[in-house]
């Protein structure tokens, strides 16, 4: 298991000639149609397999989505990528299958990514269009009826 102490979201500072798992990656080079259920399972595991002893980051690993998206809705652009955007963004990529907040919270983050233009539309719109999609398939709330 990964133990993960993310304290400085708005820094994306490079690993120093560590490798990484690749899937740590996909949130920024894969776009949300193109997730099948073996990818979105592969992100899932890996997030679950991950410990921390802050409770924000304990309850956003498995997969509480607003505890997902506190991690990141206040960290500032970065100017590079590397684990410390990767991660947080990895968890929030795990609830964003599901959770249409979530989904929307990737899409205004990866708008503020130093990704290629074209790369990081392609991929805010992904998730926008995620985001309503999933909104249209959650049942409503029977208190939210008129």
């Amino acid at each position: 298991m990964r133990e993960i102490d993310n304290d400085d979201c708005g820094r994306g500072d490079e690993a120093m000639g560590e490798s990484w798992p690749s899937v740590l990656r996909y949130w920024r080079t894969i776009s949300a149609e193109t997730f099948d259920d073996a990818t979105k399972t592969e992100v899932i595991t890996f997030v679950r397999a991950t410990t921390s002893t802050i409770p924000e980051w304990q309850r956003a690993t498995s997969g509480d989505a607003e505890a997902a998206i506190g991690l990141v809705m206040n960290c500032k652009a970065p100017a590079s990528i590397g684990i410390k955007v990767d991660f947080p963004m990895t968890v929030l990529l795990s609830c964003a299958f599901d959770d249409p907040g979530a989904a929307l919270m990737m899409s205004d983050k990866l708008g503020q990514m130093p990704l290629e233009a074209r790369l990081r539309t392609k991929l805010a719109t992904s998730w926008q269009v995620a985001s309503l999609l999933l909104s249209l398939r959650r049942p409503a709330d029977p208190g939210e009826r008129e």
